[in-house]
């Protein structure tokens, strides 16, 4: 059915209140005309509801929440009661006329539901309930030849809510089982990359301490080849140390601790002229990392705890843990001044991941028998201490988070999802090759590529991407979602809108609305479950609205608090809460 709006027949009614939503009366509020008038400015997708108040053949008088009234006329037969309260999306807006459709939620009274079933010859039964309710609120043919059709879809599935198979097929979504899944995953919200980081990372780090030979496959799979330079360095280290043992055992003196002293100046001599290395001198950045800012002598920031993801080792390790994996490495071989660079905390840590991964490497070098098998008992223990393990699991957490700044780079995002579909798939093989393959640590391995390749195939009906980031030396959640159907436009007026949600660890639940029309006007609105931070938001709007102005765009932000938390997958996979949200944040919630 199709409802026409005549804007002619427009009036006020002052005896009749219809029931609505806070939406319509918050923008009545603002913009002081009637939601008459605002329906011939809305946008296609807009919501908004109506009671019938009179009906006349096919022509009906609909009273809107601010008692006025517009008339429409019905362009199919429908069966309608005066009093009835319905919604209605406008499908298109051209030339002064608005062309409206009642969404189907109107309809799902139980005996509605059980008729159409009955039509059909279903069963009337909670699975076949779900199935027609669902198709009612897509706006789908309620005939007994579309339920019967739905029916034996839904019925390929019978581990999968029936609604879920009626959104993905609204949604041009392709039906196999890996899909379905990830579907019902998304809609209940536990699609989120940067929750499940951490415990993959821990798994692949406790495979890692099983062997060597484990632990070199997941390190090249997840972490890539060790960095030769720290090699070439590792073994400047060993001569240089060898060459000053070599000199004071012919002077008679032997070895001392003041000659490991010397071989530490002369190692840092050396770092210094091996900047490929990765390890500044003091006072200098760790390459690709945050600058460390020395204060009264202690370094800043200090240890963060078990479940950081970070490059410093500062913020990895306490100083024991430090001094712990540094008298391993000497075992190894690991000269003095290098392990003195660890516990001084000088490398960060992929330098110290590949400083070890060197000394495995070189240790093994012209021994064999006994000596081999020594070495090799000595590098098992390595790799099962708990310091080696917490550092394998950042290294590789570093490498399923993307960094902030990557996200201006549309081609860094790209190689990201790539890298990760390419590695899960990697580890997974070796997973099942070693007998895992029905283990947590797989599933969790399978599930996070199934979800990387299911946003590829969502990107084909609306732009989405999840954001997992490395933030504050902790993984952090964010997805953005831009407010268009690929194969079915919502309008052609320039307007884009776009949500990006962020889960924060202080800051909490955080819906970023933004719109931009064609002449470059922004409108940000950023949406709070936390009513403790508003405040505090709303204090540094004006510092963004002008790095925006500066951009040659005129920029307007403003901040309101919204109890109901909707989460990304409920706007995208949900028809009419979709269209609510854009229209309930196309308005300064403070007005």
């Amino acid at each position: 059915m199709n409802i026409r709006v005549n804007s002619n027949l427009i009036n006020n009614n002052q005896n009749q209140i219809a029931d609505t939503s806070q939406m319509q009366q918050a923008q009545v509020q603002r913009s002081g005309t009637s939601l008459a008038n605002q329906i011939q400015g809305m946008n296609v997708g807009d919501v908004f509801t109506g009671k019938i108040a009179d009906m006349s053949g096919q022509t009906l008088q609909l009273l809107l929440s601010d008692k006025s009234q517009i008339s429409a006329k019905l362009s199919t037969m429908m069966k309608l009661q005066i009093g009835q309260t319905m919604s209605f999306e406008v499908t298109s807006n051209a030339g002064g006329k608005v062309q409206l459709t009642p969404l189907y939620a109107n309809l799902t009274g139980e005996n509605q539901v059980a008729k159409a079933l009955g039509e059909a010859g279903l069963p009337y039964d909670a699975r076949s309930s779900e199935m027609v309710k669902a198709m009612m609120e897509q706006g789908q043919k309620i005939d007994a030849d579309s339920l019967l059709d739905m029916a034996r879809t839904v019925n390929n599935y019978p581990d999968a809510a029936p609604s879920s198979i009626v959104n993905m097929k609204a949604l041009d979504i392709p039906l196999n089982p890996e899909t379905v899944q990830q579907f019902e995953i998304y809609r209940n919200n536990a699609h989120q990359i940067a929750e499940h980081v951490g415990g993959i990372a821990s798994g692949f780090s406790e495979v890692a301490g099983e062997s060597l030979s484990m632990n070199n496959m997941l390190l090249d799979i997840f972490v890539g080849e060790a960095d030769p330079e720290l090699g070439n360095l590792l073994s400047e280290a060993k001569a240089l140390a060898a060459e000053t043992a070599e000199a004071a055992a012919g002077e008679g003196q032997g070895a001392v601790p003041d000659e490991a002293a010397a071989a530490g100046k002369q190692g840092e001599a050396v770092a210094s002229e091996n900047p490929a290395g990765q390890i500044p001198v003091e006072g200098e950045a760790l390459a690709g990392q945050p600058e460390i800012t020395v204060k009264d002598g202690a370094a800043k920031p200090g240890f963060y705890g078990d479940n950081t993801v970070t490059g410093a080792l500062e913020e990895l390790y306490t100083p024991e843990e430090k001094e712990q994996l540094a008298e391993e490495l000497n075992k190894l071989g690991v000269p003095k001044n290098l392990t003195d660079k660890l516990q001084g905390d000088e490398l960060n840590t992929r330098d110290t991941l590949n400083l070890i991964r060197n000394a495995i490497a070189q240790g093994k070098e012209g021994l064999s028998g006994e000596e081999l098998q020594q070495f090799s008992e000595q590098v098992r223990h390595l790799i099962k201490t708990p310091e080696y393990s917490k550092l394998v699991k950042n290294e590789i957490m570093n490498e399923l988070l993307m960094k902030p700044e990557e996200m201006a780079d549309k081609e860094k995002v790209q190689e990201y999802f790539q890298k990760v579909v390419r590695d899960t798939a990697k580890a997974q093989e070796v997973l099942l090759s070693s007998g895992r393959g029905d283990t947590t640590l797989a599933t969790a391995n399978q599930n996070l590529h199934d979800n990387i390749d299911f946003m590829n195939q969502m990107n084909q009906v609306f732009t989405y991407m999840q954001m997992p980031l490395k933030m504050a030396s902790e993984a952090q959640h964010g997805d953005l979602y831009i407010y268009t159907n690929k194969k079915k436009l919502a309008s052609g007026d320039g307007n884009v809108s776009a949500l990006l949600h962020l889960d924060m660890t202080h800051l909490g639940t955080m819906d970023v609305h933004v719109s931009m029309n064609p002449e470059g006007v922004v409108n940000t609105h950023f949406i709070l479950q936390n009513e403790d931070i508003i405040d505090f938001i709303a204090e540094h709007l004006p510092e963004l609205d002008e790095k925006i102005n500066n951009r040659g765009y005129h920029m307007h932000s403003d901040v309101s608090l919204n109890s109901e938390n909707k989460t990304v997958p409920e706007i995208m996979f949900d028809k009419g809460k979709n269209t609510k949200l854009i229209q309930y944040t196309s308005f300064d919630a403070k007005a």
